[in-house]
């Protein structure tokens, strides 16, 4: 990924630096926003015997919100989980094969993910469904999963192009060009 931090892959290098600091920077307030709720909750549990209707329903749309900005910042950050076990020892050509294939899988389920979210918060907006606590419309909380899925699918392509021109300008290894691990 060093190698993609330092070109800016897919927008240039002054947007890439702005959509980091947004994610990281929603991540932590929504965090710290969950933990100043439910220790409030915890308190208001202990001393008065009450919990905050609102805070289960704040918690998870929070939760679902930070999922998909967790998910982007670890595509970002290479650190989602691989095997790469074997496709170590692909040449550069099968390595390429693999990345196009894993990122048009994840593309796709996400794109998936996308439109059948459009989908329901197209039904949230005209039924003008609420949520029971709050009482404020579903669809931002189900707006989430359609604009997360676009934010990851940013990164799966951006991760995507990156590993690419790491294959690319790695020179051969030497163990491998010569028939094989030593």
């Amino acid at each position: 990924m060093q190698h993609c931090r330092k070109h800016g892959v897919l927008y240039g290098e002054r947007n890439v630096k702005l959509l980091d600091g947004l994610e990281e920077m929603l991540i932590v307030v929504s965090l710290v926003i969950m933990v100043a709720i439910n220790f409030g909750n915890v308190l208001s549990r202990y001393f008065i015997h009450a919990s905050w209707a609102f805070s289960e329903e704040l918690m998870v749309i929070l939760f679902v919100y930070n999922s998909f900005l967790g998910a982007s910042v670890a595509f970002k950050r290479g650190a989602h989980l691989g095997f790469t076990v074997l496709t170590d020892l692909f040449p550069p050509s099968a390595k390429r094969l693999t990345i196009y294939f894993s990122s048009t899988l994840t593309t796709g389920l996400l794109l998936i993910l996308a439109w059948y979210g459009i989908e329901m918060v197209k039904n949230q907006v005209i039924f003008g469904q609420r949520t029971p606590a709050l009482g404020m419309p579903e669809w931002v909380a189900g707006v989430s999963i359609p604009l997360g899925s676009l934010l990851v699918i940013t990164r799966v392509v951006q991760s995507c192009r990156c590993q690419i021109k790491e294959i690319q300008s790695t020179p051969p290894d030497n163990k491998l060009s010569k028939g094989g691990i030593k």
